[in-house]
Formats: structure tokens, sequence, C-alpha cells
């Protein structure tokens, strides 16, 4: 009982003292640091020909010395082993956008918007005799979707680079990108079907073949069927 009492007691100082703390810039500051290693994380994932080319231009803007540290220590940031301090931060994320090739920056914002941008999952049941007409619409609306995805904008205004104009153009194109990758999963899933008909058939009307479709933020879980006979 007098536990209990103790607790109630001290729940409110507590509370307040959260409250005190978290507005604090100490508090602050710890929360930046976070959201800072999560985008170096982020950045870090680029493939390996871009990746390159942000460290060549690293190199450029800030010296051998700065650039072998970085590679000697992105693996740590890529992990979270090592949080990244805020002038590396400002460099790779704030300063280095604005001197970087269309092509990196586009690279650079197909990451952000894979990591920030809501990821849609569904699942659909279709036979092999409808599967275009069923799946065709729901493809349709994932890419408007994935087209007209914004990132948030709290992060858009942390990096302020992301609404300069060649970003709205790269967004652009990133677009139509996403919507050919989407086409051609379609085409692939297209070629693929004489080898599920033919699972079905062995299966004798019994089962199911799960295949899933990865689109640009959005997976589409197909249960495919045949209809019985």
């Amino acid at each position: 009982m007098e536990y209990i009492l103790i607790a109630i007691v001290l729940a409110p100082a507590i509370y307040y003292a959260y409250v005190f703390f978290s507005r604090s810039p100490t508090f602050k500051k710890m929360s930046g640091g976070r959201e800072n290693a999560e985008l170096m994380k982020v950045l870090l994932n680029l493939e390996e020909e871009p990746l390159n080319a942000l460290f060549a231009l690293y190199k450029t803007e800030f010296g051998s010395g700065a650039a072998q540290y970085a590679r000697q220590t992105y693996r740590k940031w890529q992990a979270g082993e090592v949080r990244p301090n805020r002038q590396t931060f400002s460099r790779f994320l704030i300063y280095l956008p604005r001197v970087m090739s269309f092509d990196l920056k586009c690279e650079v914002l197909r990451e952000l918007r894979e990591a920030y941008c809501a990821r849609d999952k569904y699942e659909l049941t279709v036979y092999t005799d409808d599967w275009k007409e069923t799946l065709g619409p729901l493809v349709k609306d994932v890419i408007l979707k994935a087209n007209n995805a914004e990132l948030p904008a709290a992060l858009q205004e942390r990096l302020r680079w992301l609404v300069d104009d060649d970003v709205e153009i790269a967004r652009a194109i990133l677009a139509q990108s996403q919507t050919r990758q989407s086409l051609n999963a379609l085409s692939l899933l297209e070629q693929e079907f004489s080898n599920i008909e033919q699972l079905l058939d062995n299966a004798k009307g019994r089962g199911k073949v799960t295949h899933v479709l990865r689109l640009p933020l959005g997976t589409i879980t197909l249960k495919i069927k045949r209809r019985n006979r």
C-alpha cells in the first residue's frame, strides 16, 4: 500500500519533469542527433555507383582527410554503431545536395522517398482467367498514390533543398521511372503466368499460387487460383 501511495504522489512530479526536459535544448539536441543518424543511414543506402559519386564529391569539397575518414566510418554510420556529428550531417545532407549532379540528386531523392513515404500493402485473390481485369485498377491506384506521395513536411523543412526547382523536376522524372517500373513488373508477371498455370494444373484445382508484386511504395500479394471446371 505504501508503494502505491508513493507512486501516486510522485507521478505528477515525474510527468512535469519529463515535460520540462522534453522542451529543453538538451533533449531537442538528442532527438536531432537520432534524426540525423537515421537520415545518414538512408543516404548511405545508395547503390554502389551513386555512393562512389557521393564520396568523390565529398573529397572535392572537403579534402582527402575528411573523405578518408568518411570512407572508413560510413559502414558504422550505416549500421547505427556511430552517430555522425553535426558537422558531418551538415556536409552530407545540407551542403552537398546543393552541388550534386542532377543524376545523383535523383538517386538521393529516391532513397528518401522509399524511406519516408508511406508504403501500402494489399492482398488480392485473382483467377487465371481474369487476373488482368482484377489487378489492373489496383496497380493504377498504387502508381497514382506513388506519383503523388510527398515527403513529410518536417523533413522538407529540415532539408530545404528538397523544395528547390531542380528537385521538383527530379520528382517528376522519378514518377515516370516508377510508373515504368510498375508496368514492367506487370509484364514480368504475364510472362510467368504460363508457369503459374502449370503449377495449378498439377494441383488439380485444389491449390493456389502466391505471388508478391513489388511496386514503388506498394506491395501486392496475389493469391492466384484456377476456377473449378
